[in-house]
């Protein structure tokens, strides 16, 4: 049944309780840091650079104390995709006039432009997809929501309820652990009741239609449960107007300032490799 174990292969957006050096840090210091690391890797379009980046998300991996094979089980789901997409990438990017391919296979032509794009395509996805996986394990809800509230804290003072907008935030990454529940849940109640799933060698049209069936009642059941979730918080009184107290007080030292500017520093190298 291990086919069906969805959360065992995914660590985005749970919170893991450790003390360490990233989790002691100020939730808006993780938040930029996180947010030039994410925006930095994804403009980066020299090799160096992008190695820089998977150096400095190790780092971060290292500090946090994150066990490596727990931050990188996200990588196992949309493992498939991503080689389908840098194999794409060898055949469509395109090469200077005159070149000399790397390699002919069955009359196709493979030249290191295309070749250094999947790699940089795949570099690029383990960096990011781990960055994710660090940061949703190193931050708690209560640090979520309170840090996107202090850092959205100046819109207030042009009439915009950031609030809202931080709770959005929040639910959202939190919310990818019960879609893989609820999959999981809907795959064995498709099995029990005769469906074919993983059984055997199947071809790409097979495994589509396997999936579709479980994507409409999985959209369904994720409408529910929002619904469901909107209910509560209006039983509960929430809104988004009201100012939100935390029991715990967050300051921004120095340690977090040298933090955010060795961030800043490894995504200008990122962007602007020295090499």
């Amino acid at each position: 049944m291990s086919e069906f174990e969805y959360l065992n292969n995914l660590s985005m957006g749970q919170y893991l309780p450790i003390r360490s050096f990233i989790h002691q840090r100020d939730p808006r210091a993780k938040l930029i840091a996180a947010a030039l690391l994410v925006f930095s890797l994804t403009f980066a379009n020299l090799l160096t650079g992008v190695g820089v980046g998977l150096i400095a998300v190790l780092l971060l991996l290292i500090f946090s104390k994150i066990p490596a094979r727990y931050a990188l089980r996200s990588l196992l789901t949309p493992l498939p995709l991503l080689v389908f997409l840098a194999v794409l990438q060898i055949f469509i990017t395109p090469h200077a006039t005159g070149a000399e391919p790397i390699v002919r296979i069955l009359g196709i032509e493979i030249f290191p432009e295309g070749f250094l794009s999947a790699i940089l395509l795949l570099m690029k996805f383990l960096g990011l997809i781990t960055l994710f996986s660090i940061l949703s394990a190193s931050i708690s809800t209560l640090e979520l929501i309170h840090g996107l509230d202090l850092l959205l804290k100046p819109l207030k003072k042009f009439g915009i309820h950031t609030g809202a907008a931080a709770m959005t935030v929040q639910i959202v990454f939190r919310f990818v652990p019960f879609l893989a529940i609820s999959a999981e849940r809907i795959a064995k109640a498709q099995v029990s009741r005769g469906a074919e799933w993983g059984s055997g060698r199947m071809n790409l049209v097979k495994k589509v239609r396997q999936i579709v069936p479980l994507l409409v009642p999985l959209f369904s059941s994720s409408l529910r449960q929002a619904e469901t979730l909107a209910d509560a918080m209006l039983a509960r009184g929430y809104e988004s107007s009201h100012a939100r107290t935390s029991i715990l007080e967050f300051s921004f030292t120095w340690v977090d300032a040298g933090f955010l500017l060795g961030s800043g520093i490894a995504a200008l190298m990122i962007v602007f490799p020295i090499i």
